[in-house]
């Protein structure tokens, strides 16, 4: 057997200097939102009509979406609702939960992460206070994506 039987996708033929994609932008190719990102870890249930609840985790987020993790791919412009929640600051307390409307904007697979990666416009805060409360949150304890 020659090599070219052994690597018909001509992998072994692939420069040394190559670097694996880290990730790639939403379906359209340019990046979209134009306000402040901030990076997050927190643990988020998406509740999509009648196929139930999703575990996942936040990857970023603002004021006006997030990009979440999940291990299910979801369609766009499909109604959710989110579970966010915020760990305490001060110690071994609940965590805070924000429950927030909103829209599926596009859906990739993170190969990093080996997941899905959901992007959501928010479209309503289920209390008004909860948007103020996530942006105090992010402007003064979390780190802004550049």
């Amino acid at each position: 057997m020659t090599d070219i039987d052994n690597d018909p996708l001509g992998v072994f033929d692939t420069p040394a200097e190559v670097m694996p994609i880290e990730s790639l932008p939403p379906q359209g190719g340019s990046e979209l939102r134009k306000e402040t990102r901030y990076r997050a870890t927190w643990r988020v249930d998406v509740i999509v009509g009648d196929q139930g609840s999703h575990d996942g985790r936040i990857n970023d987020i603002s004021l006006h979406g997030a990009a979440i993790l999940l291990e299910r791919n979801l369609k766009p412009n499909i109604k959710v609702t989110l579970h966010i929640y915020l760990p305490s600051l001060t110690g071994p307390f609940l965590p805070t939960v924000l429950t927030v409307h909103g829209m599926t904007r596009y859906t990739v697979h993170d190969s990093d992460d080996q997941l899905f990666r959901v992007g959501v416009a928010f479209t309503k805060f289920e209390m008004v206070s909860d948007r103020g409360y996530l942006d105090t949150r992010l402007t003064s304890h979390h780190l802004e994506i550049i």
